[in-house]
């Protein structure tokens, strides 16, 4: 069942439940009115007979002689009732209305009784002269009444119900018109892949909210689908290089009958540090693809030991000058050692990557900060807003070795450890570029 359906269903129920209470009410009440009004009538005439003061012998309209000096009421002191009798101590029965049922003796009080199929409101009350006096009023009347006030009550109730409908088919399309569109909307970018058809917002309170939010989610799919198609046509771009030296050199080697000895070896090296440099962007590659958070655990760290085991393994690999400052008092904060390590490691070696040979790189350290600072040429006006972009490399750094993804994997370790960074030009010349961690 549609939404709408289910809104038009929901108020009829609603409706036709309020109605049926309403009518159920008004009914009840309304039969207690009347059978009220008729024994209040019944009493009326009972206390007006046993008040009446006649003369002695049979009255008017009785049926029979009296007994002591009373007879039966006159039938207009009677009306609206239908029967009346007296019943003398001695069990005789006196009719008082010609033609009126003989009624059932029963116990002082009101009851409700029926003769020969019709139902009577009889009231016995003692009779001043010695037995009782019955009186009774037939109910066809009362009947007539509930009956046209029962089909009065269902038909206002179906009237009530159906109209309780109509109203919720008419606000439920009102209401599910923006979901309506949004669904549509949902449907043909399924179908077709396109994300970026306009998704339609209008709508107040949750219908808007959600139109918002889904608008939030296809852009965020729109950007990492964008972000995907860039890593891809990134990397098949970047691995074209190394695959094509590796070819030629292989092929070369194919070829290296009377190669001598000191080229064969040159050659081999060459094949040893594509194929190295190829490793290491197929092993960037996969960590920047999955995006995901190391499964390495956090721990307690202080970032300036860090600092300087990297820069006593640079400093091996390189032999360059690689000078670590610690500022202050370093306490340590939690983060995943590994991951902060290769963070620190991308950053020397940027800076190593493009420093003139002979010139020193500086690590400084604090508590939650690193920065790293060369003397090469520094970073472009242009270029550093994209220093941290994936495969992202500069015109100067163009020919020189490295896959453009090293500043990109320092800037997505650091997001994981809800850090930021940075990269700035130094007053006196070169590049400084560093992270901070915690915010």
């Amino acid at each position: 069942m549609s939404l709408r359906w289910r809104i038009a269903v929901g108020l009829a129920v609603i409706a036709g439940i309020v109605c049926a209470l309403a009518a159920t009410g008004a009914y009840l009440s309304t039969k207690q009115q009347l059978q009220n009004s008729v024994d209040e009538s019944l009493l009326t005439r009972t206390r007006d007979a046993n008040d009446e003061r006649g003369g002695p012998g049979p009255r008017p309209g009785g049926q029979g002689p009296g007994f002591g000096n009373r007879g039966c009421p006159q039938p207009g002191d009677l009306q609206p009732a239908s029967a009346a009798q007296i019943v003398a101590p001695d069990g005789t029965i006196t009719q008082c209305i010609l033609g009126g049922p003989t009624l059932p003796v029963t116990d002082i009080g009101f009851q409700t009784v029926a003769i020969d199929g019709t139902d009577y409101r009889m009231l016995t009350s003692p009779w001043h002269e010695g037995g009782v006096i019955q009186i009774a009023r037939d109910l066809d009347e009362i009947h007539d009444v509930l009956a046209d006030m029962r089909l009065r009550l269902f038909l206002l109730a179906l009237g009530g119900t159906a109209a309780a409908a109509a109203l919720g088919w008419w606000l439920a399309r009102r209401i599910v018109r923006p979901v309506v569109k949004l669904r549509d909307t949902a449907e043909q970018i399924a179908s077709t892949q396109d994300l970026t058809t306009p998704i339609p917002t209008d709508g107040e309170g949750e219908v808007g909210s959600l139109a918002r939010s889904f608008t939030t989610m296809v852009d965020a799919l729109a950007t990492s689908r964008a972000q995907q198609q860039r890593l891809i046509s990134d990397a098949s771009h970047e691995m074209r290089t190394p695959l094509t030296s590796l070819r030629t050199n292989i092929e070369l080697l194919g070829r290296a009958d009377g190669m001598p000895d000191a080229q064969r070896a040159e050659v081999v090296d060459a094949l040893h540090l594509e194929v190295g440099e190829l490793s290491e962007l197929v092993a960037e590659l996969v960590e920047l693809a999955s995006d995901s958070t190391r499964t390495e655990a956090s721990e307690p760290i202080v970032l300036a030991d860090l600092a300087n085991d990297v820069a006593t393994r640079a400093i091996r690999r390189s032999g360059r000058d690689i000078a670590v400052t610690v500022e202050g008092d370093p306490e340590p904060i939690v983060g995943q050692p590994t991951q902060l390590e290769r963070a620190i490691w991308n950053l020397v070696d940027n800076a190593i990557k493009y420093s003139p040979m002979g010139s020193p790189v500086e690590i400084t350290v604090t508590q939650t900060d690193v920065v790293v600072r060369d003397r090469g040429p520094g970073i472009g006006p242009e270029d550093q807003p994209h220093v941290f972009d994936r495969f992202y490399r500069s015109t100067l750094a163009r020919t020189e070795p490295g896959s453009g993804l090293g500043l990109a994997i320092v800037q997505q370790i650091v997001q994981r450890h809800h850090g930021r960074v940075w990269a700035t030009n130094r007053s006196d010349g070169g590049a400084e570029v560093g992270f901070s961690l915690g915010g």
